[in-house]
């Protein structure tokens, strides 16, 4: 199911002249644009911002939905499968995936085949260890509300709040009846 699916995504992102496979960070990411990089450790990864690959080797064995591509008798295959069993069964999948953030998208390093299954049984998030690449900065208002989202993310711890216009988290804070630097319960979360 999950590789018709697939298929079936890569021929209508053909049909309608997008890249029908996984965007890897490493072409869209020259190292003159980065500023640093930041350890997050461990954390429960929604699973809408996932964008991506970090390299371009597994590209081709997804369809840019995260859903298979390969024929369902290959190693590839097989592995995936496993997979299944193992979420579907009383284990489950715990271990973390490893992925680097940029600009609040992730791009899964290791655990492609975890995100596939997760993806496709609809699992809202995953855990993963995350490395964060900071942006240059430059005073574009995409690279602004980037920064603002860094500064606030410690005390939000959520991803869902990525705004558009600079000046946005205080604001929230504020309506919401919090001090500037209040930092979220899980209950507020």
């Amino acid at each position: 199911k999950a590789l018709k699916q697939g298929r079936k995504s890569h021929r209508e992102s053909v049909h309608q002249g997008k890249y029908p496979y996984l965007q890897a960070l490493d072409d869209i990411l020259e190292d003159s644009m980065v500023a640093g990089r930041v350890d997050l450790g461990i954390i429960d990864i929604p699973m809408e911002k996932i964008a991506g690959t970090k390299t371009a080797g597994r590209t081709n064995s997804f369809s840019s939905d995260f859903m298979p591509l390969l024929d369902e008798n290959s190693e590839f295959a097989l592995k995936w499968r496993k997979l299944c069993e193992a979420h579907l069964g009383d284990e489950g999948i715990r271990e973390p995936i490893f992925c680097y953030e940029y600009l609040g998208r992730f791009y899964v390093q290791e655990g492609n085949k975890r995100v596939s299954v997760l993806k496709h049984f609809g699992a809202s998030c995953i855990p993963g260890y995350v490395i964060r690449i900071m942006p240059n900065y430059i005073p574009t208002i995409e690279i602004q509300c980037y920064y603002e989202f860094v500064r606030y993310y410690p005390l939000t711890k959520l991803y869902q709040l990525i705004f558009t216009q600079p000046g946005s988290f205080p604001k929230l804070q504020a309506a919401l009846g919090y001090e500037a630097d209040h930092t979220w319960t899980d209950e507020e979360r």
